[in-house]
């Protein structure tokens, strides 16, 4: 029957055209057995093709074929095809009850995030560290969880069993660290994009090419602007295969820096401690680090 959807039109009179298969086909009266010969409308017929009518669907999903793709924008610029962007908004939106348990920074992450797979680009920049983050979108059209824990990761990183490296029992050499107090030199890093990295831990028993993994409340050498500082950790982000009970992790590895006479560069620190910390008053150096502190969870 030609007349079934939306994409074609009606015809004035519903017509029942029989399955016997010839050029013509009968119209069967109801209450008699009698029929009439009627010829067969075509698509053409109706003004509309057969390959016209209707619309593209996507190719069904299999194994071996690459489902999500990307489609050329204006200067150059790729963005997410229609199968990719529909996938990608499932993901990217969340329910009001989770949305509004967000703190005010994690809501302008989402919403930054949301709008950028709303127009189908595949990063953004985040609005207060000002760094380039992928979206959901370019994550799913690598097809695999590429194991560095990103941020919108749709495969589940913690516990993926698609990670291309195991993880890191603490903070080792080239590991990035915020600076959490309130000097100069801790701010310029955190705004210019290039944050302080570890090249040295202080700890005692270890072979000298086998540095160790520092760990909360550890002693460690880092680079920032040019310059080597030592510093202490306040926060370190412990893989979940890691954590210990009563040992809060947080998102990021955070750093107080010293001076070259052992004392706090700042005179505050401006991010939450981990209350753990607190154990450590007895060593003269943190307590001077603790002593700046006035939050702790």
């Amino acid at each position: 029957m030609f007349a079934s959807g939306r994409w074609y039109p009606q015809p004035e009179a519903l017509r029942f055209y029989s399955t016997i298969e010839n050029s013509s086909s009968s119209l069967v009266s109801n209450d008699s057995k009698t029929s009439i010969s009627v010829k067969k409308p075509t698509p053409e017929e109706f003004g509309l093709p057969k390959e016209n009518a209707f619309p593209v669907f996507a190719k069904p999903r299999g194994n071996g074929k690459k489902v999500f793709g990307l489609v050329p924008w204006k200067n150059g610029e790729m963005i997410a095809d229609y199968v990719l962007f529909e996938e990608s908004m499932k993901l990217a939106e969340t329910s009001w009850l989770d949305y509004d348990g967000m703190t005010r920074d994690e809501r302008e992450i989402y919403i930054a995030h949301l709008n950028a797979v709303k127009n189908r680009k595949l990063s953004y920049i985040d609005p207060k560290t000002k760094f380039s983050v992928m979206t959901v979108s370019k994550l799913l059209h690598q097809e695999k969880c590429c194991g560095n824990g990103c941020r919108h990761c749709p495969y589940g990183y913690e516990m993926s069993k698609h990670r291309s490296r195991p993880p890191t029992t603490g903070i080792h050499r080239r590991t990035r660290l915020l600076v959490v107090d309130n000097s100069n030199l801790g701010k310029e890093a955190n705004n210019s994009g290039k944050l302080a990295y570890c090249i040295h831990v202080y700890k005692s028993g270890y072979r000298k090419k086998h540095m160790p993994k520092a760990e909360l409340g550890d002693k460690i050498l880092v680079a920032i602007r040019g310059e080597m500082k030592k510093g202490f950790i306040v926060g370190a982000n412990t893989h979940i295969h890691f954590r210990k009970h009563g040992v809060p992790s947080t998102d990021t590895n955070n750093l107080v820096l010293l001076d070259d006479e052992g004392n706090p560069l700042g005179n505050r620190i401006l991010a939450p401690i981990p209350a753990t910390l607190l154990q450590k008053r007895d060593h003269a150096q943190f307590a001077k680090v603790l002593a700046l502190a006035n939050k702790f969870f």
